[in-house]
């Protein structure tokens, strides 16, 4: 059974309320809850299908919805967004595996060995507060906390040539900082530099920086 924010993240969840305000966060915090556990259990679904993992994509949060099935882009069932999109431009490179439903293009990131963490447990909608001081302190403590727990998570098997990319380049500025540019995993230290930021002009996922920075040669 996952354990809820509050009991999780309690120092995480005050650094919340400073950046959204208590008000709002306390009448959402219900929902937060049910998205956090639904994404989680897809997270962990996703993880048993991973062995080696040789691609590592750090990203924001799960999207924020009011009612319904959560999005989440480890769920097949799940409208495809920005970032399935150019995942699926990144791992899915012949031409009659674009059109492949998402349970088989996840198949396939799982298959190459790509790994997808939030650096944020709240789904929350981030995009008129990522230039405030209090959202880079939610991240640094989130990144400290949450995203490095996943990443120590004895389901992994982290190659030792791991790659790192992030997709959203203010979330990722925000989480080097936060952890002086470096995720320490014991044995396995991670370097994380600008030039990891995979995204375009319009601040989207970049298909095209992603493969540079994997490695991965287009067909």
């Amino acid at each position: 059974m996952t354990l809820s924010l509050e009991q999780s993240f309690p120092d995480e969840l005050s650094a919340l309320k400073e950046l959204f305000g208590v008000y709002q966060v306390e009448g959402q915090l219900r929902r937060l809850n049910e998205i956090y556990e639904y994404t989680e259990r897809k997270w962990r679904d996703y993880v048993a299908k991973l062995g080696k993992v040789n691609f590592l994509l750090i990203v924001e949060a799960p999207p924020w919805s009011a009612f319904g099935r959560p999005e989440y882009v480890l769920d097949p069932a799940s409208r495809s967004r920005k970032l399935m999109q150019a995942l699926r431009k990144v791992f899915c490179l012949r031409t009659e595996r674009q059109q492949a439903d998402a349970s088989e293009a996840l198949a396939e990131f799982a298959r190459r060995g790509l790994l997808i963490v939030d650096s944020i447990p709240f789904a929350m909608a981030y995009s008129n507060k990522r230039s405030r001081e209090n959202y880079n302190n939610l991240v640094r403590l989130t990144a400290q906390s949450y995203l490095r727990r996943k990443l120590l998570s004895p389901s992994l098997s982290l190659s030792p040539d791991l790659r790192v990319a992030f997709g959203f380049k203010l979330n990722a500025q925000a989480v080097m900082n936060g952890l002086g540019n470096q995720i320490d995993l014991g044995r396995l230290k991670l370097a994380l530099r600008p030039e990891q930021i995979a995204v375009n002009e319009a601040g989207y996922p970049d298909a095209g920086k992603l493969r540079a920075v994997y490695g991965i040669e287009k067909d």
